[in-house]
């Protein structure tokens, strides 16, 4: 084998080592909303944040429908106020989400949705 046939085939496993945790890494997920309905879409495991809000917005399927929470690789999760309206949160748990979600509620509110988008 040449020293060009050599550096090229070093440089071929060089490239598949780096891209595959890289494409590991980028896990996207979530929750689309309609607010009169209450009619939740969901997507989990996209590429990008971009592809995990239109497939949530499509899942809920309605026009009125908006993007509540987006996550790469953890939770998010979507309580609602006593007044209606809807508060999300992020977090490493479940638990810890819906946490987040209700702190920044500034009540106890009631568990609407969660989504889990860990790495693909």
């Amino acid at each position: 084998m040449s020293d060009a046939t050599k550096a090229l085939a070093t440089l071929a496993a060089l490239a598949l080592l780096l891209a595959a945790p890289a494409a590991a890494a980028a896990s996207w997920g979530a929750i689309a909303i309609d607010p009169t309905s209450g009619k939740v879409g969901y997507a989990r495991g996209q590429s990008t944040a971009v592809r995990a809000k239109e497939t949530a917005l499509q899942e809920c399927g309605e026009s009125r429908c908006k993007v509540a929470v987006w996550v790469a690789n953890g939770y998010g999760a979507v309580v609602q106020k006593k007044s209606g309206i809807y508060m999300s949160g992020l977090g490493r748990t479940k638990n810890l989400a819906f946490r987040d979600a209700r702190e920044r509620a500034h009540e106890k509110a009631p568990a609407v949705a969660w989504v889990f988008s860990g790495l693909g």
